[in-house]
């Protein structure tokens, strides 16, 4: 490998890099990118000298012989007419706790002046340098001789092993080799991974000239310029939330500001208006047939909403919600069964959301919602696991989508208590693995959101694990958990991503600190690949609106996913 540094004047720092290693090599993923140029677009029979780059093989040239002139001459280098060829991405593990660096932070982690996350704004924890091939030595980068001696890995595949949650690891990968367990660092607030920024300004890229040595070489230079240059991936940012309620005491706050999108208003429904689709969990029901109680004790929590709270949904940009929760017959001061479901599809379809979860009988329920974005089929299901043995769906009536495949054994079993507290054996998960694989084969990305697990805690339940496992296992790219009101333990289980939990939303339970603290998931898909994911922390204010936070309390919410995830059972 070949490599050159580039020190940009506004303060970026340039990286030129030349990556040997095979695009072929086994383990490792070359994605394609949009508008690849094909070998045929290109002359067959030029001759060419210097390292071939990225890409080149499919040019169709051939190595000049020994003391000919060649057609076409390439050289790493960033001079005039250079073009880029790969893309480079700084990353860390997700217990890091951190996605975006300044360009000095990185090139001081790099050179070891910076060796904890802490530092950097992150978790507190050593960080640990990797490179995939023994060729990417530290002087690679352009940093200097102070750079760390860092251990190697025996490429990309073997590197995305050595990312575990709680690792420490940082490294610089090509573009088309994020997963999952990486997270994408920005840099000086540009983000190439998430298509936010301007790619002219991103720092860290290889570089190649390529010069034309003959008439024939010169007459094709622009076309293979055109073949090589790096081609950014279509992305889509998916935003997720944790369970909402604009009921009760959040309904009450809600009304004394006479902004029924209050909830939403500023910072986080703009992001979440930002994302390319934006999944939600209703933890209730929104109607008119029963009015809503308002900040009062009640004996059993009856959690509906008035039709006009779908405001700040609508205004946040919600494309779908899950209505397979457990409250989704409530009706406030009243009993309208399962009507209270069935107005709360109605109206929120009616206002442009989508339902998952829920409907006119077990086939409408389990039905997927199908949403299409750059191009791909995004599906996606809903499943309940806390009160489907009384609210789900038969052949013939409304209700909820089942996790269980029957809740018989559940119900039989001693003492008498909700199915969610009955052991992880006496759970089946073969329906809820058919209908993955059957959407899976329908569209290009799946996602599954599941209601399950226990209440005010950071650790998933049993059947919480065996449940979004198995939807990870059936072929699902994101699933997604609520119903612990606390954030939950995330992990990455093979290109799949699981968050059991991302805590209340909309919610007005104070209790404890950790009812009023929750994060957004933003997965970052390139293509239909999940490439990155990144937490994004809030707390709840005045019992009803989500406030982004920074700092402390910011690392306090990613400690606590963090650290019950590296307690989860081994697969």
């Amino acid at each position: 490998m070949a490599v050159a540094a580039l020190a940009a004047s506004l303060g970026f720092l340039a990286f030129v890099l030349f990556d040997t290693i095979s695009d072929g090599q086994t383990g490792d993923r070359v994605a394609p990118l949009a508008g690849a140029t094909t070998a045929s677009e290109v002359r067959e029979g030029l001759t060419f000298a210097g390292p071939l780059p990225h890409g080149g093989a499919a040019l169709g040239l051939k190595a000049v012989e020994a003391g000919k002139v060649p057609d076409i001459e390439f050289a790493s280098g960033n001079g005039e007419g250079s073009v880029v060829v790969r893309y480079y991405v700084p990353v860390a593990a997700l217990g890091a706790g951190i996605d975006t660096l300044t360009s000095d932070q990185l090139e001081r982690i790099w050179r070891g002046e910076i060796t904890d996350w802490g530092e950097a704004g992150g978790i507190p924890g050593r960080i640990r340098q990797v490179v995939a091939s023994a060729s990417d030595t530290p002087g690679r980068y352009g940093l200097g001789e102070g750079s760390l001696l860092a251990p190697v890995v025996d490429g990309y595949a073997a590197l995305r092993t050595a990312m575990s949650t709680g690792s420490g690891v940082f490294a610089i990968v090509p573009l088309e080799e994020l997963a999952p367990q990486m997270v994408a660092l920005g840099v000086d607030g540009n983000d190439i991974a998430r298509g936010t920024g301007d790619p002219e300004e991103w720092p860290l890229v290889e570089r190649i000239q390529v010069v034309g040595r003959t008439d024939r070489g010169r007459a094709e230079v622009s076309d293979i310029k055109t073949a090589i240059a790096a081609k950014l991936p279509e992305v889509t940012r998916i935003v997720a939330t944790g369970d909402v309620l604009q009921s009760r005491c959040s309904l009450a706050a809600i009304k004394a500001t006479g902004d029924w999108a209050a909830a939403l208003r500023g910072p986080v429904g703009e992001y979440l208006a930002g994302a390319d689709l934006a999944l939600s969990s209703l933890d209730g029901s929104i109607q008119g047939l029963g009015e809503p109680y308002l900040c009062i004790v009640m004996e059993y929590p009856n959690l509906t909403s008035p039709p006009e709270v779908i405001e700040a949904l609508t205004l946040a940009g919600i494309d779908e919600m899950t209505v397979a929760t457990n409250h989704a017959f409530d009706c406030g001061r009243g009993s309208c069964g399962s009507q209270a479901l069935l107005e709360s599809i109605a109206r929120l379809s009616a206002a442009g959301i989508r339902t998952a979860g829920g409907g006119r009988n077990l086939e409408e329920a389990l039905a997927p919602v199908i949403l299409e974005v750059n191009g791909l089929k995004f599906g996606i299901l809903g499943f309940d696991d806390i009160a489907a043995e009384d609210l789900q769906a038969t052949a013939t009536s409304p209700g909820t989508a089942p996790l269980d495949d029957s809740y018989a054994n559940e119900k039989a079993d001693l003492p008498a208590e909700p199915a969610f507290y009955k052991p992880a054996s006496l759970l089946g998960v073969s329906r809820l693995q058919e209908r993955i694989r059957a959407l899976k084969a329908e569209v290009d990305v799946v996602v599954v959101q599941i209601q399950s697990g226990t209440e005010d805690t950071h650790a998933p339940s049993p059947r919480s694990i065996k449940a979004l496992r198995a939807a990870a296992d059936a072929g699902a790219d994101l699933v997604v958990g609520n119903q612990a009101h606390w954030v939950q333990a995330l992990e990455v289980r093979d290109d799949a991503f699981i968050a059991y939990a991302l805590g209340n939303f909309i919610f007005d339970q104070t209790h404890t600190p950790e009812h009023t603290e929750g994060y957004l998931l933003e997965a970052t898909f390139h293509g239909k690949r999940l490439a990155t994911v990144r937490l994004v922390p809030y707390r709840i204010e005045n019992k009803y609106k989500p406030v982004f936070v920074a700092g402390e309390t910011r690392l306090k919410v990613i400690s606590d996913v963090i650290e019950a995830s590296l307690d989860l059972p081994q697969p």
